[in-house]
């Protein structure tokens, strides 16, 4: 069969018949029409917290394909896994319910947000397996997608996917490596095995999953995206607002942290602080250190001093971005290989180069000398830092450079069109 069609239907014209916007479930976006050849796909999409709103998570990168996708004509429904229901805000996303399970606590989120702590582990999501299977089968009698693609990968019981998987793709998303656990490496095999296509989101994860033996035909990198439209470098009048709102004095050097990102802890935010505290020792720059309301506790404020300012509100972080020379984020875990996390590309976008450090994936979007630099101590950094704090034509030259590769490498608009092909082929082959 062709491209999008499916048992005894005809596959649908991007454009229709009448020539009108692209209906999905009760939700029309009206747009030009992105075309990958003539033909629709309808989607399924299935993730955690997939909100119709931005918000401090990773998901805002579907939440943006989402409505790209229906722009370009496709038919999409998501199922957003979640322990609370929010209405769709005539998006088509659906509610999973999700049961934490308490299996050992999460030192990254606080008291008041420690439900999400509760699902952030293998029992908690192997829990859930059934209940997003049941979810997933019950939805495709009526929406009946072409390609179902996993946002999130739900451990080993995904294997019951298989039962669901023999008629229509199953793609996977995998944005991080971290080998933090015994036996991590056969456990993400064997997620992976229901699935005709894992993505990895950097190249550095394409060739670890080569190295432990996944087949190079089931593996389709795809980097994250962000919309390069919308987080674009701040006016001169922005950035003086910004500054202002933040009674910074003008000319100041400052530094940006912002956590937890996804393979950031608190060994990661020491680590930030020592590298501030070696700098302040040598010239008077501003580190604001943001925190997400669901990481921030009231024993970091102990951190604050003359030069360091800690911040949880989410006003103040937009303010710290526009504000920022300079993005600080150290990832200490060598085992790690970095997507890297959806800010970096945000605050590449806005002109604000990275100072991290040297892991696998981080020179996807920290390119030495160009967006950013990669360090392996915090006296490197310290240098580092100084030298760019010291050197206006260094500044301006990051600025370029990190906005360059935000653009080129990051466009949520090329990431949407590499999706759409990859499932286009897998739907070809299961015709």
């Amino acid at each position: 069969m062709a491209i999008g069609e499916r048992r005894g239907v005809r596959a649908r014209s991007l454009t229709g018949g009448s020539g009108g916007s692209p209906a999905c479930m009760d939700f029309k976006y009206a747009g030009a029409v992105k075309r990958n050849g003539d033909l629709a796909l309808r989607i399924m999409i299935v993730g955690e917290r997939i909100l119709p709103f931005r918000h401090a998570g990773d998901k805002n990168f579907w939440l943006d394909m989402i409505r790209r996708l229906l722009v370009a004509g496709h038919e999409v429904e998501a199922l957003s896994v979640d322990i609370e229901a929010t209405p769709g805000n005539g998006l088509p996303i659906r509610h999973v319910p999700q049961i934490p399970v308490y299996f050992r606590p999460d030192a990254r989120f606080n008291a008041e947000h420690s439900q999400f702590g509760g699902v952030n582990n293998y029992v908690s999501k192997t829990t859930n397996v059934p209940i997003i299977l049941r979810e997933v089968r019950r939805r495709q009698r009526t929406f009946r997608a072409d390609v179902i693609h996993f946002a999130d990968n739900f451990g080993p019981a995904t294997v019951l996917l298989r039962a669901i998987g023999r008629n229509v793709p199953l793609t996977l998303s995998a944005p991080t490596y971290h080998r933090n656990r015994p036996l991590y490496d056969a456990m993400l095999l064997a997620s992976f095995s229901s699935f005709a296509v894992v993505v990895p989101f950097s190249e550095a994860y394409r060739r670890r999953l080569l190295e432990l033996g996944f087949p190079t035909g089931r593996i389709r990198r795809i980097r994250w995206g962000i919309d390069v439209s919308r987080f674009t470098p701040p006016t001169d009048d922005a950035r003086a607002a910004a500054r202002a709102s933040l009674g910074l004095e003008r000319g100041k050097f400052v530094v940006l942290w912002t956590g937890f990102t996804q393979q950031t802890n608190e060994t990661d935010l020491r680590e930030s602080i020592r590298i501030a505290t070696l700098t302040l020792e040598r010239r008077p720059v501003e580190f604001i250190f943001c925190f997400k309301p669901e990481h921030f506790k009231p024993q970091f404020r102990n951190f604050e001093q003359p030069g360091i300012r800690v911040m949880n509100l989410p006003e103040a972080f937009r303010s710290a971005c526009a504000a920022a020379d300079l993005f600080l984020c150290p990832i200490q875990d060598s085992r790690s290989i970095a997507a890297p996390p959806l800010v970096w590309p945000e605050l590449l976008a806005m002109g604000i180069p990275i100072l991290t450090t040297d892991i696998p994936g981080t020179d996807e979007a920290v390119v030495d000398g160009e967006s950013g630099f990669a360090v392996r101590s915090p006296e490197e950094a310290q240098g580092r830092l100084l030298e760019i704090e010291a050197d206006s034509a260094l500044q301006r030259r990051l600025r370029d450079g990190a906005r360059r590769i935000a653009v080129e490498r990051f466009s949520v608009d090329r990431a949407m069109d590499e999706y759409v092909d990859m499932w286009s082929k897998l739907v070809a082959q299961s015709r």
